[in-house]
């Protein structure tokens, strides 16, 4: 694979499909594989003519061993190439995690570096090839999908990008060799371990046997089922809209319509609410034919068939106070909708806050000296006696004569999050940290804590 066709390939889709716009700030999800560190190398290379400022960003899951080398790889080329690098560092893990875990981690990150840019226009770029898509859609049929599954990993989706698409791993590899580019390998990728590595390495291989070019044409399969899906989404929408009244879903209409449309208004009706559950779909068509009355589709959340009208009952749950937790380097979704993100800087970083502290002025009231909590901090909700130091206010409150004082109603108290050793609270939702716990010249950790009640999340691979 010569270096130009690869680089137009990649620019050409990035035209076809709109991914990019003239001003666009965009992160590349830099693992340091072969995969990644080409679209890296291509849209920093390319980043004149399309008008782009590029990043990349980085996440060290602590799951193996090799794990702190492929960070400081990553950091090195970076800095070589004056690449600007948001990194994510996570303790290294004491247990098995699987890999769900570790993509909601990825994409949690890559949810914060969105929030953190405000109003700049920013795309994450991710790495997925034409061989990912192979996989993906081979894993989706084995394990039962429908036509929105079979469409594989999507060329864009919200603020997700991923330019590689037309693109196979060997000619990714052919692209690096060329240029000169060093990558990492992931040793997990060559283990029989999960179902995905064994189609890489088992199932493809078979199938290039009969099809030298099976990639492509699964390539294909998904940009048609894409296409289909587009096309039932539509008709579904329209199919809701006609049996529209003003208390439900006129099922009769419902009926009436196309199984195939029908089934797919069904998915979006439900969807409105919940992920739809596969083994949901045969009881909501038994809803519509008037088979059954109610169908359960989540805890407190039903649809029922009164007198022919499809009507939603859903009883609201009270959100219930966290449990305490250790609190660790990591990102926490909590009840309520709100989201901490703790991170740990050191070395130069810390050094950088302690000298300058003045220029961060609000945002200080976020930090913490780490070595002061790292081995009893917990991650909770306000317990009976416990107390925080506002800081300039000369002593501590009880967390109850706290929110008194502001006003904080009743029912917010049980949920705002905070961070404590035993009763002392180092941090709190709203007031940020206590006097007690602020750094100071002669601290060598921070905790950083980031807060949002915002989520951006990616829903496929």
């Amino acid at each position: 694979m010569q270096i130009e066709p690869l680089e137009q390939n990649v620019l050409a889709a990035i035209g076809r499909h709109n991914l990019i716009q003239f001003g666009d700030t965009v992160i590349v999800a830099l693992s340091g594989g072969a995969d990644s560190m080409a679209l890296l190398w291509v849209l920093w290379q390319n980043k004149e003519q399309l008008g782009i400022t590029v990043q990349a960003a980085h996440v060290n899951h602590g799951l193996r061993d090799a794990s702190q080398q492929e960070e400081q790889f990553v950091t090195e080329f970076c800095q070589m190439h004056g690449i600007v690098l948001h990194l994510h560092r996570q303790e290294r893990q004491k247990k098995q995690r699987s890999e769900e875990w570790a993509r909601n981690l990825r994409y949690d990150f890559f949810a914060q570096l969105i929030r953190q840019q405000k109003e700049k226009p920013t795309k994450i770029a991710t790495a997925h090839t034409l061989t990912d898509q192979a996989e993906t859609l081979l894993f989706r049929l084995a394990r039962g999908t429908g036509p929105k599954g079979a469409g594989g990993i999507p060329v864009q989706r919200d603020c997700f990008i991923r330019p590689l698409l037309t693109c196979t791993r060997n000619e990714v590899e052919a692209y690096c060799s060329a240029n000169g580019l060093d990558y990492v390998q992931d040793e997990s990728n060559f283990t029989d371990r999960y179902a995905r590595n064994r189609i890489r390495l088992h199932v493809l291989p078979q199938l290039e046997q009969i099809n030298p070019q099976v990639q492509q044409a699964l390539g294909q399969f998904c940009n048609h089922m894409q296409s289909w899906q587009k096309y039932f989404d539509r008709q579904g929408e329209n199919l809701l809209k006609e049996a529209k009244t003003p208390d439900g879903w006129n099922a009769e209409i419902l009926q009436a319509a196309d199984a195939v449309i029908r089934a797919e208004a069904l998915r979006r009706l439900a969807e409105s609410k919940r992920p739809l559950r596969q083994q949901d779909l045969p009881k909501l068509e038994q809803l519509v034919q008037g088979e059954c009355k109610v169908v359960q589709l989540g805890p407190g959340l039903r649809l029922i068939n009164q007198n022919g009208i499809l009507q939603w009952k859903q009883k609201t749950q009270p959100l219930q106070p966290l449990a305490p937790q250790r609190a660790v380097p990591g990102i926490y979704h909590l009840p309520g909708g709100y989201c901490l993100v703790l991170s740990v800087l050191e070395g130069l970083d810390c050094e950088q806050i302690k000298k300058f502290p003045q220029s961060r002025k609000k945002g200080l009231t976020n930090w913490a000296d780490y070595d002061k909590i790292v081995d009893s901090l917990s991650l909770r909700t306000r317990q009976p006696g416990d107390v925080f130091r506002p800081v300039g206010r000369g002593g501590s409150k009880t967390l109850k004569k706290l929110f008194n004082e502001k006003g904080v109603p009743l029912q917010q108290r049980a949920l705002l999050p905070l961070l404590a050793v035993d009763s002392q609270v180092v941090w709190l939702w709203g007031e940020g940290t206590s006097e007690a716990f602020l750094p100071s010249q002669d601290t060598k950790r921070i905790l950083l804590v980031n807060v949002s009640q915002d989520s951006i999340k990616e829903s496929e691979t």
